[in-house]
């Protein structure tokens, strides 16, 4: 089947430019009310999120009724700041040291080393995995690290991480007190004052974390797990199969089969902070595995959910939540075939392009894609203020850096991870984390 993608995506595209020359106009029109019909329905379902997304998260509390045991798994390779991270879960954290362990999976030179001597300095506490032959993906790296995992609770903390003090207190009473299976917690950047893009990226992990998946955790919807900081049974995990070797964005994959086997997840009123990338290059190629991890989902659970039966079994709005999800690398492509129209129709209009084509053809809807990225723009806004990032008035010079960030820097992603899916085999291009932030974040903390 993967050999075939190419062939597929050569042929439909040859036949979408047969079409475009010999019905150039019923073309448009069914693109025009197409796009129309899916940015009116997505817009109206992220309102509804955002309604409920600016609500208080959930706070579970610091007691839990006992301290169960946890296990930490770090996955790192090539990372120089191995040691802080080990050094801030261990004694930086209010948890009970004798129900902390920490299984570091890593497989150069410095990690190994690293992880070899703090499983001496406190043992019983580290535990490390040191892979000769495997598959290089993150998720490999989890289920390896799996079968050295003794607690009943599972977090997953990348390298780059400071968890705030209380984290592991609230994971266990939300689990504990409350019986939830999975528990998310809003992830938060540390270096957010290095440049431009560190700023537009903590700006849209507020949004995402404090109101996107808070609003879809408050409705009971498909919330995706992130990449850090989630934390569920290890019953759990080892029930539904463990993590998908091969899928870019196996935190939102898991979370899917949590989803069909009726299990929550809850975003939680507790912190993670982490390092946002410093350059256009580092971001795209981050943002290119998140968004090919998606396609990969859709691709393989679209049929799983197109089935009546799994949709009666977990509701038509809840089959939609995910679908919702997974195909945001496509509607951020869609934004570029709404403009091209748009501009093809006011070229039109003003007499450059002497071809009537789109005469009538509902030109008004061009409003739309316009409106969709409103939405984010406002989440984005709302969810740095309600934490703290910065004052709205402030936050509103931004928004010309929002727009291209939206524009044009999401959509060379998708389209980069579209090609990736389509001609090449999975490989994963890791983000290269320098602990950039962390003093900062470590002030902040003690204040």
């Amino acid at each position: 089947m993967k050999k075939a993608r190419p062939i597929v995506f050569l042929v439909s595209v040859s036949i979408l430019l047969t079409a475009l020359i010999a019905f150039p106009r019923l073309l448009l029109l069914f693109t025009a009310y197409s796009l129309t019909f899916i940015y009116t329905l997505w817009g109206i379902y992220h309102i509804i999120i955002i309604i409920y997304g600016l609500r208080s998260p959930f706070n579970p509390g610091v007691n839990p009724l006992r301290h169960p045991k946890i296990s930490l798994i770090i996955p790192a390779r090539d990372e120089p700041i191995l040691s802080r991270t080990i050094d801030v879960c261990l004694n930086h954290t209010e948890y009970p040291r004798n129900s902390k362990e920490i299984v570091i999976v890593t497989e150069d030179p410095v990690g190994e080393r690293t992880a070899i001597w703090y499983s001496q300095l406190y043992p019983g506490n580290v535990k490390p995995l040191v892979r000769r032959e495997y598959f290089a993906t993150k998720p490999s790296a989890l289920n390896d690290s799996l079968s050295l995992c003794t607690g009943e609770i599972i977090g997953i903390i990348d390298v780059e991480d400071i968890p705030d003090n209380d984290v592991f207190l609230k994971v266990a009473s939300a689990i504990e007190n409350y019986k939830i299976d999975s528990v998310q917690v809003i992830l938060r950047i540390s270096n957010q004052e290095d440049n431009w893009i560190t700023k537009i990226f903590s700006i849209e992990y507020a949004g995402w974390f404090r109101v996107f998946l808070n609003g879809r955790s408050k409705l009971g919807l498909y919330t995706p797990l992130g990449g850090t900081g989630n934390y569920f049974k290890a019953s759990l995990i080892r029930e539904i199969g463990r993590w998908d070797p091969l899928n870019l964005a196996e935190d939102a994959e898991v979370a899917i089969r949590f989803y069909l086997s009726r299990r929550r997840t809850i975003v939680i009123d507790a912190r993670h902070w982490e390092e946002a990338p410093t350059n256009f290059k580092a971001w795209l190629k981050q943002r290119t595995r998140w968004f090919r991890g998606w396609i990969q989902s859709l691709v393989k659970y679209l049929q799983v959910l197109s089935r009546p039966s799994v949709t009666k079994r977990i509701g038509f709005i809840n089959t939609l939540s995910i679908i919702f999800m997974l195909i945001a690398p496509l509607i951020v492509v869609l934004n570029w075939i709404a403009y091209s129209m748009t501009v093809y129709w006011l070229l039109e209009y003003l007499g450059i392009v002497p071809f009537k084509l789109t005469v009538d053809l509902f030109p008004w809807w061009a409003i739309l894609p316009l409106s969709f990225n409103a939405i984010y723009y406002y989440t984005w806004i709302a969810g740095a203020v309600l934490e703290g990032i910065s004052t709205a008035k402030v936050l509103l010079k931004y928004i010309p850096h929002m727009i291209y960030y939206m524009n044009f820097m999401m959509p060379i992603a998708a389209f980069r991870a579209f090609y990736q899916e389509i001609f090449r085999e999975v490989f994963w291009e890791k983000t290269k984390h320098v602990g950039r932030g962390v003093k900062w974040t470590i002030l902040e903390k003690q204040q």
